[in-house]
C-alpha cells in the first residue's frame, strides 16, 4: 500500500501551494524506470519551446533546429564525422544521432527559421527529417543557429507500466539549448548519479549532493564524486588520481591537445575516442584521459561500468540538497551555472532558478523520515498560463521546499527534477496537476528519459 495525502498551505503573500505527501514502505521496492520512447516527444518539446521557453526570454535564444531520428533503419548511410573515425559503424542510435547533428551543423544555417543549406548532405538529410515529421525550427531573436538533436529515449510516464503502484519523475536531463554544449550532448539525456543494488547505472557529475541509502538501511545526504569511483572498460580498470584523470565542464570546455589518449563518456557508454586529446567536454558526461588507453580496442558505443558504491542499495543525485540530518541547507551547497555570468563554465541545468528564496516552481523532493523510510513530496506548480493568486497553486521556492519537507517529518531530502516534469502517479493517476497547461486547464505531460517506480506486487491467495 502507498499512503498519500493532499494538503493546501496558505502563504503570507496570499498565494496557496498544494502539496502531495507520499509515504513508501521500503527502499528495496523503489527502482529506476526508463519510459518507452514516444514518437510525439519531439512535438511536446517544440510546444514547450514555442509556448513557454523562448517567449519568456527571446533575447537569449538564437535560431533553433530540433530533430530526432525516425525509427531504426529509416536514415541510412549517414556521413561519418572525423571525430568518430575510430568507430567501425554508426549502428548505435545515439552515435547515428550525433553523426546526423554533425552533418546539419556543418551544412545548414537558419535565417528567421528558414534553412539555408551549405552542403547537399545537409539539404538531403533535413528534407528527409522534416518531411517525416522528425524536425522543425523555433526562432529566438539572436542570429546564430543552434542544432539540437533529441534523444530517442524520451517518453511519458503515464504511458508505460500502467499497473505500477507509483511513478515519479527523477533526474535532471539536457533540456535547454545552452545545455547542449558539445557534439556528444542531446536533448533528453539524463545525468547525475543513479545507483540500484550496488550497481552504478549513471555516474555522478558536478560534485553535487546525493541521497544515499546503504544496504544496512542507513540514509545520508553527501557529495559523491567521480574521483572516488573506479571506471572499467574493455577489461581494464582506470582510477582517477592514480592512473587516469576525469574532466567535466567544471574544469574545462575543451581538453588540451597532447600525447595522452582520451575518451568522451556519457552515462555508461563511450561516445568518442581521440589519441591526441582536444575533445569537447559534454555537459552530460566527462572526458577520461589516461596513458592506459593506448592499445585498448575501444570504440564509440562500448559499455562502461563503475565501482565503489557496492554497499549502496539506492542512490540518486539531481539538484540541490534540501535537508541533511534534519538541518536545512539554506542555499546551494554545490555549484550551479549562473546564466547571467557567461564567462563562467557552463554546466546544466543552465536555466535552473538561482534565487533560492524566491524562485517558485513545481518541485519534487525525495527524502527519508527519522526511521529511514522513504517519502516523496510534490509541490504543485503554477500553471504556465492563467495563474490566479489564491486559487491556483503557486509552486515553491527551494527554501519553501525545505520548510515543507521538515513539516512533513523528513530528516534527509534532495530536490528532484521539477518544473513541467514534476508529477507523481499513483495507480497511474495524478492527484495534482502538472504545471504545463493550456488556457482551458488541460494538462500537457512532459516527456522524460528517466523516472522512479514502485511496481505492483502480487501475492498468491
Amino acid at each position: 500500500m502507498i499512503a498519500s495525502e493532499i494538503k493546501t498551505v496558505n502563504r503570507p503573500d496570499g498565494e496557496i501551494c498544494r502539496l502531495q505527501l507520499v509515504r513508501l514502505q521500503d527502499w528495496e521496492s523503489l527502482d529506476f524506470l526508463r519510459p518507452q520512447p514516444a514518437e510525439d516527444a519531439l512535438a511536446g518539446l517544440l510546444r514547450i519551446y514555442r509556448q513557454f521557453l523562448v517567449p519568456a526570454a527571446p533575447w537569449i535564444f538564437g535560431q533553433i533546429a530540433l530533430f530526432r531520428l525516425p525509427e531504426e533503419g529509416s536514415v541510412r548511410q549517414l556521413p561519418e564525422p572525423s571525430v568518430f573515425s575510430g568507430a567501425e559503424s554508426l549502428s548505435a542510435p545515439q552515435e547515428r544521432l550525433f553523426a546526423a547533428a554533425a552533418v546539419l551543423r556543418q551544412g545548414m544555417q537558419l535565417r528567421r527559421g528558414k534553412p539555408r543549406f551549405l552542403t547537399e548532405e545537409a539539404k538531403s538529410l533535413w528534407t528527409h527529417l522534416s518531411s517525416s515529421g522528425c524536425a522543425d525550427t523555433v526562432c529566438g531573436r539572436l542570429p546564430f543557429t543552434k542544432i539540437l538533436p533529441v534523444s530517442g529515449q524520451m517518453g511519458f510516464l503515464s504511458a508505460c507500466e500502467k499497473d505500477a503502484s507509483l511513478k515519479v519523475n527523477a533526474s535532471f536531463f539536457i533540456m535547454d539549448p545552452f545545455d547542449c554544449a558539445a557534439p556528444f550532448d542531446s536533448i533528453g539525456t539524463p545525468f547525475g548519479l543513479c545507483v540500484k543494488d550496488g550497481r552504478v547505472l549513471s555516474p555522478p557529475l558536478y560534485e553535487r549532493e546525493a541521497l544515499l541509502v546503504k544496504k544496512n538501511g542507513a540514509v545520508s545526504v553527501r557529495t559523491v564524486s567521480l574521483n572516488g569511483l573506479t571506471i572499467r572498460l574493455c577489461g581494464r580498470v582506470f582510477e582517477p588520481a592514480k592512473n587516469a584523470e576525469v574532466l567535466t565542464r567544471l574544469s574545462c570546455k575543451k581538453t588540451r591537445m597532447g600525447a595522452v589518449p582520451e575518451l568522451v563518456i556519457t552515462g555508461n557508454r563511450v561516445r568518442a575516442v581521440s589519441l591526441t586529446g582536444g575533445l569537447s567536454v559534454p555537459a552530460s558526461g566527462f572526458v577520461l584521459r589516461s596513458p592506459g588507453l593506448y592499445g585498448l580496442p575501444v570504440s564509440p558505443g562500448d559499455p562502461v561500468t563503475y565501482q565503489g558504491l557496492e554497499d549502496i542499495l539506492f542512490g540518486i543525485q539531481v539538484g540541490s540538497s534540501l535537508l541533511k540530518d534534519g538541518a536545512r541547507s539554506k542555499g546551494f551547497l554545490s555549484p550551479f551555472y549562473n546564466i547571467r555570468r557567461p564567462w563562467k563554465p557552463a554546466f546544466p541545468p543552465s536555466l535552473y532558478p538561482l534565487d533560492y528564496e524566491k524562485a517558485r516552481a513545481a518541485r519534487i523532493a525525495l527524502g527519508a523520515d527519522r526511521e529511514g523510510r522513504p517519502m516523496l513530496l510534490w509541490a504543485e506548480g503554477a500553471p504556465k498560463i492563467g495563474h490566479q493568486k489564491g486559487k491556483t497553486s503557486c509552486g515553491a521556492s527551494l527554501s519553501e521546499m525545505e520548510e515543507y519537507c521538515l513539516a512533513a517529518g523528513m530528516k534527509h531530502a534532495v530536490n528532484l527534477d521539477g518544473g513541467g516534469s514534476a508529477q507523481i502517479l499513483i495507480d497511474n493517476q495524478r492527484q495534482l496537476a502538472v504545471s504545463d497547461r493550456l488556457p482551458d486547464g488541460s494538462e500537457l505531460e512532459r516527456a522524460v528519459p528517466l523516472g522512479l517506480i514502485v511496481r505492483q506486487t502480487f501475492r498468491a491467495p
